[in-house]
């Protein structure tokens, strides 16, 4: 494993630098911590995932949490127990690509946050794979930041945006999950290309 992805790994897994990241991240912090999100998913284990650790965030962003449980279905029993009284509860169950999975969203503060729980550790979920390749990526072309924000207002979900930019072939979530623990030459070799318009 690469000393470059084990850095990004150990820099998502704890968000609390975001208190000094760019407005839209500190905003996003403030919310987490304010509410206590991840202390109310406890003992869960979770991680803060989406576009507000990448600072990708635009108009309407959501504030992405990653959960593994053991029983959906007790746990979605136990997101309705513990969030139900939040602002626009809602909660759906779903099967994605990586299984299935219950989807909580709710607002705090003007933001919608959306938790994503499966039985699966988090950090194999879909969602975590393509996270890390995104900031793998970003690290390697900081300069994506601002065209990806570009392509995001236009309406592309994240993980389209990147490969659009970035000339990824195929589904978008597949290529970008099996870029998360890809070498660093392979993502050095994708970012070294010029942006696909």
């Amino acid at each position: 494993m690469s000393p470059r992805l084990d850095t990004i790994r150990a820099r998502l897994r704890d968000p609390s630098w975001m208190a000094g990241g760019s407005g839209a991240q500190r905003q996003a912090w403030a919310v987490l911590s304010r509410h206590r999100l991840l202390e109310r998913l406890a003992p869960w284990p979770a991680r803060l995932a989406g576009t507000f650790p990448l600072d990708l965030g635009v108009e309407g962003s959501d504030l992405d949490l990653l959960v593994e449980v053991t029983d959906l279905d007790a746990a979605a029993a136990t997101l309705d127990q513990v969030f139900g009284a939040d602002s626009n509860y809602a909660r759906v169950h779903g099967t994605f690509t990586d299984g299935p999975a219950e989807v909580a969203s709710f607002t705090l503060d003007g933001l919608t946050v959306e938790i994503f729980a499966q039985a699966w550790p988090v950090e194999r979920q879909m969602g975590w794979l393509h996270l890390l390749a995104e900031a793998r990526l970003l690290h390697a072309r900081p300069d994506a930041a601002e065209p990806l924000r570009a392509l995001k207002r236009s309406g592309l979900k994240t993980e389209p945006a990147f490969a659009c930019l970035f000339g990824l072939c195929g589904d978008p979530y597949a290529a970008l999950a099996a870029l998360a623990e890809a070498p660093d030459d392979l993502l050095d070799s994708i970012a070294a290309e010029p942006f696909q318009p």
